[in-house]
């Protein structure tokens, strides 16, 4: 869970009544550890913690049955965030005082902090027994659920925690995240707007960010992840949200600049590279990809994201070896998939593959390159009309892949479909004019094309193609280029 929602257990608002006053505290008033506790308050107000303690101790020394002593103790432990010695003071506070409104709150949030859920559940449960329709105590009990990963009745519970104070944005914020967990994005989008608009902080706004990334509406999702930089630049989740989207963008420029920018601010970590990792595979940058997840298997070695892109990444080089370790167990993983589809290409498996991509598209439809998997496997079941139809469907997603369009084209030339061809190879010469088997393939199927139907001014056309292609360094149709000209000469020596 991120760095934000953590923070909320730790601030989460004392309850709505006074604990100022030793009066409103203890019934017993001739008790001689009055003195110490209410000096002990009053230090800690002043946080200085380490002298409430030495005069809470005297306190203990005279009395070891007083709930408030216990009580302010934890509060000395929580402050300084030392959760479990916390929950120990509270718990022994409680038992002395089960009836106190705010000691089974204070329970549950250290002992969700220390990672005892089923405790802090029942901690809350107790303490809206004592303080039943407290806007806190439903907070921290849907966020107990939250973490055992019951998100519908998460959700409930925060929006009780609502229900009984509109101002609980803490409740507001968190019962979106779970409308999100649990695909209500409608809901989630009204609580985010509301809260970017009237408590615009870095969680919230990382929070729309993500929803909007999440809808595909990338510009906002880019506006709302840039704010959330503008208030916190060590957000290392806003870092991830822009790396995606401008890897879905193909923009790698932007990719490689936003990770590169979260280093700079402090932030090298193995999930950075991970995700970094991550962002190349979008881009089709399978090398570097590796690189960036052995980058984060160095910095965490029990790393399990990381060594899943690995099993892809080196399932494109024919090494499956990886796979074979995770296949089994994560399955459902949609990088686990596509290698598996690539090991069963490689086997021969070519139908079994074709549904392993399919399946991989249907958990992800973002992992376009399973359009560009299909399409090779059944080029080798000789079916021309499907090889099309997701050549179609590849090139449309990633229109500027240079390598697809080439292989496509020389696809397309394979089946004698050379005007489609040449379409696929004008559009590739614009993405890199001078590419020297771009222009060679482009002269061949204008040279044919020309053949079959002589025209000066498509000669004239093919034969600066070839001039162009020559230029390169690099040209194999010299024959045909002084076929044409040849031609060429003859249509104007009649004229």
């Amino acid at each position: 869970m991120f760095s934000w929602v953590k923070n909320i257990y730790k601030n989460i608002k004392d309850l709505n009544f006074s604990v100022d006053k030793y009066k409103s505290d203890s019934i017993i008033q001739s008790l001689p550890t009055v003195a110490y506790v209410n000096k002990a308050k009053k230090l800690i107000n002043c946080q200085k913690y380490e002298e409430a303690e030495n005069i809470l101790n005297k306190a203990l020394a005279i009395s070891d049955q007083d709930d408030l002593i216990y009580k302010y103790l934890g509060k000395i432990y929580e402050q300084s965030a030392k959760f479990e010695q916390a929950a120990e003071y509270y718990n022994k506070s409680a038992s002395l005082n089960p009836q106190d409104k705010e000691i089974w709150l204070r329970l549950g949030m250290c002992q969700l902090n220390c990672e005892k859920t089923d405790d802090a559940l029942i901690s809350f449960e107790r303490a809206n027994k004592v303080t039943p329709f407290n806007t806190d105590v439903q907070t921290g009990w849907g966020m107990g659920l939250m973490k055992q990963k019951k998100y519908a009745l998460a959700r409930d519970k925060f929006l009780s925690a609502i229900k009984i104070s509109k101002y609980n944005f803490t409740a507001i914020l968190l019962s979106a995240v779970m409308e999100i967990k649990l695909n209500d994005y409608e809901s989630a989008e009204m609580k985010l707007k509301f809260l970017a608009k009237v408590a615009p902080n870095e969680g919230s706004l990382y929070e729309y960010a993500n929803l909007k990334l999440l809808k595909s509406d990338y510009d906002e999702a880019i506006k709302y992840a840039k704010k959330v930089l503008e208030i916190n630049n060590k957000m290392l989740p806003a870092y991830f949200v822009l790396g995606e989207i401008y890897s879905i963008k193909k923009n790698k420029e932007n990719t490689e600049n936003i990770f590169q920018k979260a280093i700079y601010n402090g932030l090298d970590d193995a999930s950075l590279h991970f995700e970094w990792g991550r962002a190349y595979i979008r881009l089709f940058e399978f090398k570097k990809a590796k690189e960036q997840f052995l980058t984060a298997l160095e910095q965490r070695e029990a790393y399990l994201g990381p060594k899943i892109g690995l099993a892809l990444v080196n399932a494109h080089e024919k090494d499956f070896t990886i796979l074979d370790e995770l296949k089994e167990k994560y399955g459902e993983n949609v990088y686990i998939q596509e290698a598996i589809g690539l090991e069963k290409l490689d086997k021969g498996l070519t139908q079994d593959a074709i549904e392993m991509f399919k399946k991989a598209l249907r958990i992800d439809p973002k992992q376009t390159y399973n359009y560009y998997n299909i399409a090779k496997a059944y080029k080798i079941l000789n079916d021309s009309n499907k090889v099309r139809e997701f050549y179609e469907k590849f090139v449309r997603e990633n229109p500027d892949f240079l390598k697809g369009l080439i292989d496509y084209s020389k696809w397309l030339i394979s089946i004698s479909d050379y005007a489609d061809a040449q379409r696929k190879l004008r559009r590739a010469e614009k993405l890199d004019s001078n590419n020297s088997e771009i222009l060679n393939l482009l002269f061949f199927t204008s040279y044919t094309l020309v053949k079959n139907n002589i025209c000066e001014y498509n000669i004239k056309e093919a034969i600066s193609i070839a001039e162009k292609a020559q230029a390169t360094e690099k040209f194999d149709y010299n024959n045909e280029k002084t076929e044409l000209e040849q031609i060429l000469k003859n249509i104007q020596g009649s004229n």
